[in-house]
């Protein structure tokens, strides 16, 4: 059922599966997500990440990702890169990301502070507040993370599909269109790192 990550699938985001997971389920999940209330998905997410969040540390692949910033232009500036999560005391989440660029390794970090409710966070010592919702997990195949900040009086949107692997399941691959069509962005906003000249076996940079 997986297909290697910018190959087909990647290429082939307005399909009639695609347009179906949007039609079909899309609706409901945008009004519910701009309502603020939360889908049931995400509700399942937020009573079970309590419990569960030790199993959401650890490494993830960042397969995916969509915004209202990004276009499929940004794919050839993305290069494959990974995001590790490690629990920094009181519930804190430090974010360490390390990607590859020619022979150079780029990182970056921020911490989460959990927000009131399981699953959802703020960004720590940013100027412009952002806040991060887990918004489906089962911890150990696929994560969907959405990004909500206010920038100049509008709404920036982001979504990132991680993966515990370079590798999309078909099953998670629709959730993630859906999502992203729900939050009212296009194909054109969907973005998958570049594979050019890459495989699995020469990996990433550390951080």
């Amino acid at each position: 059922m997986g297909t290697q990550v910018g190959q087909e699938v990647a290429r082939d985001m307005g399909t009639q599966v695609g347009q179906e997971v949007a039609r079909d389920r899309g609706t409901q999940v945008g009004q519910e997500v701009a309502q603020g209330r939360g889908t049931q998905v995400g509700q399942e997410v937020a009573r079970d990440m309590g419990p569960r969040f030790p199993q959401f540390q650890g490494e993830w692949f960042v397969v995916g990702l969509a915004g209202s910033t990004h276009r499929k232009m940004d794919r050839f500036l993305l290069n494959p890169f990974i995001a590790m999560f490690e629990q920094n005391g009181n519930s804190r989440l430090k974010v360490s990301y390390a990607m590859t660029r020619g022979h150079h390794c780029v990182t970056w970090s921020y911490v989460l502070v959990p927000a009131a409710r399981p699953g959802s966070f703020w960004v720590d010592r940013r100027e412009e507040p952002e806040e991060v919702q887990v918004y489906d997990t089962d911890y150990s195949v696929f994560a969907l993370m959405l990004f909500r900040r206010q920038s100049g009086g509008q709404s920036i949107l982001r979504v990132n599909l991680l993966c515990r692997m370079w590798m999309i399941q078909t099953q998670v691959l629709d959730k993630f269109v859906c999502l992203v069509r729900a939050l009212g962005l296009s194909d054109n906003n969907i973005v998958f790192p570049d594979l050019t000249d890459w495989s699995p076996h020469l990996g990433t940079c550390q951080r």
